[in-house]
C-alpha cells in the first residue's frame, strides 16, 4: 500500500476510533451495532494511540518554567516515566485519553491523579 492510502485509511480508522469512544455503552457492544469488526477496531485503536505518542515525543521539548503560585498553577511537559534524551520507555504506557485545546494536548493514563487533572483542567480554561 503505498505512503497516500495508507494515510487516507488512517485517517478513516481514527474518525471510526473516535466515534467507537464517544458512544455509551462498551466498545465491543459499538462495534457490533455498527458492523465493524472488533479486532480491527481495537488494532487501529492501538496504531493511532501509538502514531500520537510518537508525534508527541518527535514535536515537544521539556521547558523551563519559573516557579508559580498555587493561585496561578503552571505545568511543563513532562516524559513518560523511564523516557531520558528522546528514548522511549520499556514501560507500556498508552494514554486512554486525549484532550486537546487549540495546539495543546493533553495524554491522561489511567494512573493519571484526580487531583493533577484537576490542575491541568484549571491551567487550560484560564489560558
Amino acid at each position: 500500500m503505498d505512503q497516500r492510502a495508507s494515510e487516507i485509511r488512517l485517517a478513516q480508522w481514527e474518525q471510526i476510533v473516535l466515534e467507537g469512544n464517544k458512544a455509551s455503552g462498551t466498545k465491543r457492544e459499538w462495534c457490533r451495532q455498527n458492523g465493524i469488526n472488533e479486532k480491527s477496531f481495537f488494532y487501529w485503536q492501538r496504531r493511532i494511540r501509538l502514531k500520537a505518542l510518537d508525534t508527541r515525543n518527535t514535536n515537544s521539548a521539556i521547558v523551563p518554567v519559573p516557579v508559580a503560585d498555587s493561585s496561578n498553577p503552571t505545568f511543563v511537559e513532562l516524559p513518560f516515566p523511564g523516557e531520558t534524551d528522546n528514548k522511549k520507555s520499556d514501560t507500556n504506557v498508552l494514554p486512554e485519553l486525549m484532550i486537546q485545546v487549540n495546539d495543546c494536548r493533553v495524554f491522561v493514563t489511567a494512573s493519571t491523579q484526580e487531583s493533577t487533572l484537576q490542575t491541568v483542567m484549571k491551567v487550560i480554561r484560564n489560558a
